[in-house]
């Protein structure tokens, strides 16, 4: 995690524009290469929205300092967008859509919860550590 800015850096900004960027791109990928659905603006909206709104929650924590929740959300978001590109390669009559983006979601809670968590042991043990 030495590639991260500092907490309380501008340099986080840069990595907020970059990861909704990225992560608004391979959205839009899964829904209209892997799946392949027709354009929609509305809908490659939605997912920019999605992607920034994830982007700006994430990297507010890692400004503040939790990298450990930068690091695991940003992984349960990866392993979220490749669950999504499996179920978006497999033929389940129209609830790929569904179970892609359900998954997608699974991906990003269960890497925040670890987050968290790892946070939690890190903050207990530098307390410990203290005493």
């Amino acid at each position: 995690m030495k590639m991260l800015p500092q907490r309380r850096s501008s340099g986080w900004l840069w990595w907020m524009l970059a990861y909704g960027t990225l992560l608004s791109l391979l959205l839009g990928l899964n829904r209209f290469i892997a799946a392949g659905k027709m354009f929609e603006a509305n809908i490659a909206l939605r997912f920019a929205l999605l992607a920034f709104a994830l982007s700006i929650a994430v990297n507010v924590f890692g400004w503040f300092g939790a990298r450990w929740v930068w690091g695991f959300t940003t992984l349960g978001i990866l392993a979220g967008v490749v669950l999504m590109f499996v179920y978006a390669s497999r033929d389940m009559s129209g609830w790929e859509d569904l179970a892609s983006f359900l998954a997608f979601a699974e991906g990003v809670v269960i890497g925040f919860a670890l987050g968290l968590l790892a946070e939690g042991v890190q903050w207990l043990l530098k307390r410990r550590r203290r005493k």
